[in-house]
């Protein structure tokens, strides 16, 4: 049996310091650009949710929640339905995070929209409905700014733990250290002083997990970062209330946060403390959140666009009719990717084994030419014409994808049957250098919202969010978002 070993040594306080900087945080410290990418975050998960609401997966949820809880204030995107706070924030989170749209950090894999808008939606509501307290009208900008505090808390908690270490060791990484990004976030909502923000972070991050073998089969994948969401949302109610958390709870070394979500990692040191608060202020993280372009696992993106750029070098090869002529397909990985997503799909897979498996993604991306939400639906995955391209298919790791930033990115051989090889590679798929631009998410944004919505109404959602800092009440957003 091992016996703790209880240091005295004080540890750099980086959960009082990143609670202090969430607490100080101003409008006018953050720089204009990284204003607008956050409102482009929130306009993107915005959009994602409205169609992930219409998910049968979504749907079997927000029946769920209603079965087993009362009616509420807070909304639900795309409903009639009105919930309490932590169930709005499940609903929520679910519904944005539904359909793998969303977006992803590929430093410190997670989903920062699913995490943090639920828990600021409901938040908005909240303090309108405090008991015993008079209604508080949460204006744009504090939202805006409780939105950076949570953009940029989940990342570097992140990559404290060496950001997709998590992830290769079978941890569900975004629902990890998301926790501490909603309490983060919600936080700053409710204008909480430096040290309740500290206790609302530890009681976040004591409810913090999530297995990423829910990546094979059922539903609940879709709803593990909206359980971050509401463990954060929780903890700042009870911390606003005075309610107290654990301090230091991301460094202490015995039964902390950063200790024991990297015990056993082997690496040396376990985990990075410094990453916690590096570059406060002037290195945003909201800046390196990447958007989607495909309705997959993030980490495959990279491996859709070599066979898109093989596809359109080589249409005789690839033409329909011929796709039985190749003869193996091999994918290149990163550690984290490979151990993510690497494995081999069986009959029957449910859209979320399809959309987590490499062999299956890409086998999609040979068939259909595009990897987007009609490709994983119940109908079409069975299909023997991708079955057959994703049995040929084996994935390996490759250590040039180890590389700082190249996580994302694949290299693919294929091989036909007369012994003709195709052989090419990227580092990272579209969107990481350079990002994509703010016009190209807007464009996603309207198609995404236009499928499910009116043009009118897409055009005021659009113009409320990017007009943020304008808008007295946050309420007139969610009030367009209730009923689709």
């Amino acid at each position: 049996m091992t016996v703790p070993v209880h240091s005295d040594e004080p540890q750099h306080p980086v959960t009082e310091i990143l609670s202090q900087w969430v607490a100080n945080l101003d409008l006018d410290a953050v720089p204009i650009a990284v204003r607008e990418r956050a409102k482009h975050l929130i306009l993107d998960g915005i959009g994602c949710g409205l169609v992930g609401a219409r998910a049968p997966w979504s749907r079997t949820a927000a029946q769920s929640i209603s079965e087993y809880e009362p009616a509420g204030y807070c909304r639900i995107l795309g409903q009639k339905q009105k919930h309490g706070p932590l169930a709005a924030a499940l609903a929520n989170g679910a519904f944005i995070q539904a359909m793998e749209l969303d977006d992803y950090h590929s430093q410190a894999p997670l989903h920062s929209a699913s995490i943090v808008l639920p828990a600021l939606f409901a938040g908005v509501e909240a303090q309108k409905h405090r008991a015993g307290h008079d209604p508080v009208a949460v204006s744009g900008a504090a939202f805006l700014l409780a939105a950076v505090a949570g953009f940029e808390t989940g990342p570097r908690v992140g990559k404290a733990m060496y950001g997709s270490d998590l992830l290769s060791r079978g941890w569900h990484s975004g629902p990890v250290f998301g926790s501490p990004a909603s309490a983060a976030a919600t936080g700053k909502l409710f204008g909480l002083a430096a040290g309740e923000i500290e206790s609302a972070m530890g009681i976040a991050c004591t409810q913090a997990g999530g297995l990423m073998s829910a990546q094979y089969e059922g539903m609940v994948k879709r709803m593990q970062h909206a359980f971050a969401a509401r463990n954060g949302l929780q903890a700042a109610l009870l911390a606003r209330s005075g309610y107290q958390g654990m301090k230091k709870v991301l460094e202490r070394p015995y039964g902390g946060f950063l200790a024991m979500f990297s015990a056993g990692n082997g690496r040396s040191p376990a985990y990075n403390i410094e990453e916690v608060v590096s570059g406060l202020g002037s290195d945003w993280q909201t800046q390196v959140i990447r958007f989607k372009l495909y309705a997959c696992v993030g980490g495959c993106h990279g491996q859709i666009e070599v066979l898109q750029r093989m596809q359109e070098a080589h249409p005789e090869r690839f033409a329909e009719g011929k796709l039985d002529e190749i003869e193996q397909i091999t994918v290149y990985l990163s550690a984290p990717i490979y151990a993510h997503d690497g494995w081999q799909p069986e009959r029957p897979i449910t859209a979320t084994g399809a959309q987590m498996s490499a062999a299956y993604i890409g086998a999609v991306q040979l068939v259909d030419r595009q990897v987007l939400p009609a490709q994983f639906e119940e109908a079409v995955l069975d299909r023997e014409e991708v079955w057959a391209l994703a049995r040929k298919t084996i994935c390996r790791h490759s250590a040039e994808f180890d590389k700082p930033d190249h996580i994302c990115g694949a290299r693919v051989v294929v091989r036909f049957a007369d012994g003709f090889e195709l052989e090419e590679a990227t580092p990272f798929p579209k969107g990481y250098d350079p990002p994509l631009d703010n016009a190209d998410i807007r464009d996603k944004f309207r198609r995404l919202a236009g499928s499910v919505l009116g043009a009118k109404k897409v055009a005021a959602i659009e113009s409320k969010v990017l007009q943020l800092e304008e808008l007295e009440d946050v309420e007139e957003l969610l009030a367009l978002l209730e009923v689709a």
